[in-house]
Formats: structure tokens, sequence, C-alpha cells
């Protein structure tokens, strides 16, 4: 997993990076609506050293072997871990909550893409895997970025248009 043992002091307060798998963790059980509780019950770990991993002041070093127990029962599968390890090592400059929405967005996107990108092998005539470049990624990144800041700006011109201003 990697980053686990990377901190923040507990006198510093920080709303955004660098990050642990905790706070990953805690990301990913606001937005699912879990509490410590449940991961507790879920995992077979106490309450007591569920919330000494997962609080914010004064954590406790969470194990490898009990961040993959808790993502796990939170159906957190191995790609979007390791999405989230590469976030925290680059010490990416988005908040906690940001990062597990962000996670979960492009793990749905690239889950099952491999499997996609090889059938095209038997989809297009003359097409060869010796066609299919590492440099290819670059363009694809690119055109996968200006595509959801289409939608997404679409998407938010559609919801101001929705409110009624003048109802205030």
């Amino acid at each position: 997993m990697g980053a686990l043992d990377h901190e923040i002091g507990s006198d510093t307060k920080v709303s955004r990076g660098p990050y642990t798998i905790a706070d990953y963790i805690n990301a990913r059980a606001r937005a699912d609506g879990l509490s410590q509780r449940t991961i507790a019950a879920n995992t077979g770990y106490s309450r007591s050293r569920v919330n000494r991993i997962l609080r914010d002041e004064d954590r406790r070093p969470i194990s490898l072997v009990e961040a993959n127990t808790i993502l796990a029962s939170m159906g957190v599968g191995p790609l979007e871990v390791a999405l989230a390890n590469e976030v925290i090592n680059k010490n990416t400059s988005i908040n906690a909550d940001e990062m597990g929405i962000v996670l979960s967005l492009v793990a749905v996107m690239v889950d099952g893409l491999p499997i996609k990108i090889a059938a095209l092998l038997d989809v297009i005539d003359g097409f060869e895997s010796s066609d299919i470049r590492k440099e290819h990624g670059i363009k694809l990144h690119n055109a996968i970025y200006d595509m959801l800041k289409s939608l997404y700006t679409d998407l938010t011109e559609r919801k101001d248009a929705r409110i009624d201003y003048t109802k205030f």
C-alpha cells in the first residue's frame, strides 16, 4: 500500500494534502455513509481500535493488513486502492473528500478497460497489437480530460439554469 506512515503534525490544520490511507478510508466512509461502528462490525476489529486508527487527532498508525481489511469490507477494489496510493504518494492538492469521489470515478472508468482495448484487435480489421503504443496513452489521457471538462461544464450550466433565483 505505501505511504501508510505519512503523518501530519497534530497541531497543524491542513485542508489540502498530504494524505494517508486512513484519510482515504475516512473519505470513502463519509461518502458511503458508514460509521466507525459499522466499519468495526464489518471487519471484526474493536470499535476502539477503529477509532484510534481513523480519528482525525492523535491518530495511531494503521497496518497494511488493517487498511486492506477495512477497504475490502467497504467494497473498495484493488484498482481503487492502487489509485489512492498514487494520489497519496504524489501529495496532490485535493482534499480527502475530493480524493475519494475522484478515485471512485476513475476506478469505475478504468475497470475492464484493458479487456475492451484488447477486444479492439478483433473488432477493427487490420488492427494489430503492434499498433498499440504506450505514447497513445497521453493522447487518450488528454481526450478523457477534455471530455470530462466539457461534460461537467455542461452539467454545471444546466444546474445553474434550474435554480430559480427569484425565490431568494
